[in-house]
């Protein structure tokens, strides 16, 4: 690479670093890390999505043991999903993303699927 290709792509690293929207999304990460409530509800849906996997290994698509477990973790999900600080991550994680994607579009253009 030239050197005023590395000189642009620190600059924009730089950029990245310094952008509210990341730095932003970067602190709510490290609040939910810490979150003992966050850490519960997220423990409980993932044991909840193991113990589905484990029940579609022994029961039909639509028995009452599936629909059971598979209702038991959407309300956990739901639960998870609704925690306020879950749900201001997930929308500072949509900016971020917004963001990234056009950055992406300028500088892929159409070679970007």
């Amino acid at each position: 690479m030239t050197n005023s290709l590395m000189n642009k792509l620190e600059e924009l690293k730089v950029l990245l670093n310094e952008d509210e929207r990341i730095i932003h999304l970067n602190q709510l990460d490290e609040q939910l890390s810490n979150n003992e409530e966050v850490m519960k509800l997220s423990y409980k849906m993932d044991m909840l999505s193991v113990e589905y996997s484990d029940t579609l290994k022994h029961f039909k698509e639509g028995s009452k043991e599936i629909n059971d477990v598979q209702t038991r973790l959407y309300k956990a999900k739901l639960e998870l999903d609704s925690h306020p600080l879950v749900k201001s991550y997930n929308d500072a994680y949509k900016k971020v993303k917004d963001l990234y994607r056009y950055i992406n579009k300028e500088i892929f253009g159409d070679f970007a699927l």
